[in-house]
Order: structure tokens, then sequence, then C-alpha cells
């Protein structure tokens, strides 16, 4: 076995590295569109803290249901509350009113100096 084989291993060809980005062009993209969060919390027990958790329960049913009939085969009747999701942009639309609603029930916590 004199003749050994001599194996060469290539690096892969390198990908393009991104174009570097400037301050002003990375806090543009970091900005979000979020709503803005209340500042006092819903009382525990409260009407509206009730009435929030009955929204945002009965927004994820709709949701779910809607993911089920995706796989139904009765997925397109006429009459039903609404058609099972055909892309996941209708998904992420039905979400991103229950996350909204949900950011905006979240508060703010004020920071004392006591805290760390």
């Amino acid at each position: 076995m004199d003749d050994e084989m001599e194996v060469s291993y290539s690096q892969p060809p390198s990908l393009p590295s991104p174009a570097p980005s400037s301050p002003s062009s990375a806090k543009a993209s970091s900005l979000s569109t979020l709503p803005i969060p209340r500042l006092h919390p819903l009382h525990p027990g409260s009407q509206k803290e009730i009435a929030f958790i009955n929204y945002v329960d009965s927004k994820i049913l709709r949701i779910n249901r809607r993911y089920a009939k995706k796989f139904s085969s009765d997925r397109d009747e006429v009459g039903e509350e609404a058609s099972g999701y055909d892309d996941f942009e209708d998904v992420v639309k039905d979400l991103d009113h229950v996350l909204d609603a949900v950011w905006v029930s979240g508060t703010r916590k004020p920071k004392s100096s006591l805290e760390f």
C-alpha cells in the first residue's frame, strides 16, 4: 500500500457577507408598530379583566377551529363562521389581532430606585 490515495478536501464556496449596516438603518428596522400598552393594570377579577379574558379565549378558539378546518373535508361549507386557513398569512393576521390585544393589556411597571 505504498500508493496511498491523497484525499483533498476543498473548502465550500464562501457566501458573500451582507452589506454593513449603518446605525440609522439598524434603528429604523428595529422600530416596531406595537400598540401602546395600558398605563394601569386591570384589577384582578374586575369586569374588564373578565371581558378581556373571554375576548382572547374566543379569538384563540376561533383560530384553533380554523386551523382544524384546514384539514377537514367540509372546510368550505357555506354558513360556517369561517373557512379553514389557506395560507400562513391568514394565520398571522388572526394571531396579530390577538397578540396586539394581549400586548395592550400588559402594563408598564414603573421602575423604582430600589429594584435591581
